[in-house]
């Protein structure tokens, strides 16, 4: 039979959960920013096989959603400096 020690019973420290509710606060990561919009896309299939490819060939896994946002990131970014 093992023995343990007595389970400590002390309660844990009181929080006043309404005010920390009614604090309120926005979801970490979209700090200032509104909804995000939700969009179909429709990729042709020799384009889908290539970003695939693409991202199957990364060292570490990224998912697809997050590889199309940072491509049109870039592209935006190339623009807005074309233009200056």
């Amino acid at each position: 039979m093992a023995i343990a020690r007595k389970p400590n019973r002390t309660a844990p420290p009181a929080v006043d959960v309404d005010a920390l509710i009614s604090r309120g606060g926005s979801p970490a990561g979209n700090a200032g920013e509104g909804k995000p919009a939700a969009i179909l896309l429709r990729i042709p299939p020799d384009l889908m096989a290539r970003l695939e490819a693409s991202l199957k060939g990364r060292p570490v896994k990224l998912p697809r959603h997050t590889w199309i946002l940072e491509a049109i990131h870039e592209k935006l970014t190339r623009e807005a400096r074309a233009r200056e």
